[in-house]
């Protein structure tokens, strides 16, 4: 913890909070007293659209509140900060419960994103919004300065479509979940080659997420 402590920025102060963030509802489930890290996920949600409408406002002056949107939804997004979870090597420091760890909890976006969130929280009840806007600089770095207009896509899979004119396939791994409540896992193929991983609530937001991650590696590949 130590270690991700001071990659972030963080003091010995601020580690109570950490490991809060790093906890997962399911390991709460047989350690009576922890908390998980949902409520700070909750808070961090909210100070990181505002942190990522700001970037944006300042970055794009032209564009239009639409397009601002469209922006900040792909930069905000599970795969987006599944992603920097696992830029920062996130995931050794998550608190799992046996079953969920056992069944890839941590490769999941869904709980990597939940993550980042949190610890967004964390820096904001840690040092107000100045200290969020570090860590948010720090996780966003690189992405603040790779975003171009052409973000602005309302839908992945039609920008994909247009991107990859080629076949493109989404395929369906995994399904996990109870009735009420189940996670789709969608691989997305261009050209018979994997391109991206996504996750969701329904089968069309988990082939979004996987087409978005596909047009950053085909953006990146150009």
């Amino acid at each position: 913890m130590m270690e991700l402590t001071s990659k972030l920025g963080f003091t010995s102060e601020d580690e109570p909070l950490l490991k809060q963030a790093l906890t997962h509802s399911s390991y709460v489930n047989n350690h009576v007293g922890v908390l998980d890290n949902e409520r700070l996920e909750f808070l961090g949600d909210a100070v990181l659209a505002l942190l990522c409408s700001q970037s944006l406002y300042v970055k794009f002056p032209l564009l239009a509140e639409g397009q601002l949107s469209r922006l900040r939804a792909n930069l905000v997004c599970e795969a987006t900060l599944a992603k920097i979870a696992k830029h920062f090597d996130i995931a050794k420091y998550i608190l799992l419960g046996k079953s969920a760890a056992g069944s890839g909890g941590y490769e999941r976006p869904r709980i990597l994103a939940g993550c980042v969130e949190a610890l967004l929280g964390v820096a904001f009840l840690s040092g107000g919004l100045a200290r969020a806007r570090q860590l948010f600089d720090l996780f966003y770095h690189e992405l603040m300065t790779e975003v171009t207009v052409s973000w602005s896509e309302a839908d992945a899979k039609t920008a994909l479509q247009e991107l990859a004119p080629e076949s493109i396939k989404y395929a369906l791994t995994h399904e996990s979940g109870p009735d009420h409540d189940r996670t789709y896992r969608v691989e997305v193929y261009v050209r018979g080659i994997p391109h991206g991983v996504g996750e969701g609530k329904s089968k069309k937001q988990a082939e979004q997420a996987a087409a978005l991650l596909a047009l950053g590696k085909l953006r990146g590949e150009r």
